[in-house]
């Protein structure tokens, strides 16, 4: 029930910022005890990553052609980060998922090319300001969180 209440959370705060002009960069937002970090290209595709404060877990939503897809809802998505495939990054309920994660982050802020993979099709998002935005793992105020 926490889980759904969450990701009933991220989405409407995803779909409230996605009214909002693409930032075409790396950003911040806060609402309802959860961090966002969220990227708009110029045709209102969207990536943003959700950190709660308290309770929860880091998790992805990824919005392509009008269309959502949660790294929840199995199978997720999949990021290749400069030419490297993390499958399903954002999920961390699992032993090896989270071990995914631990490895994923440090890359995913230093990329200087990310590409979110959707079946056989692929979108290149901006890492314009990924390293001035997203915490480095083991900052003491990160709250992107492996459940593992």
């Amino acid at each position: 029930m926490l889980r759904f209440e969450f990701l009933l959370t991220f989405t409407l705060l995803v779909v409230s910022t996605t009214v909002a002009a693409a930032s075409l960069s790396w950003s911040e937002g806060y609402g309802m005890g959860v961090v966002e970090y969220s990227v708009t290209d110029s045709t209102n595709n969207q990536l943003a990553i959700a950190c709660p404060i308290e309770d929860g877990y880091v998790s992805a939503l990824v919005k392509i052609d009008g269309e959502y897809f949660s790294s929840e809802d199995l199978p997720g998505f999949d990021v290749v980060v400069d030419g490297e495939l993390y499958q399903n990054p954002f999920y961390t309920d699992c032993r090896v998922c989270g071990d995914i994660f631990r490895s994923f982050w440090p890359k995913f802020r230093e990329a200087g090319e990310i590409n979110v993979v959707l079946g056989n099709a692929s979108h290149r998002f901006t890492v314009k300001n990924l390293d001035n935005t997203l915490p480095e793992l083991n900052e003491p105020d990160n709250p992107c969180r492996s459940s593992w």
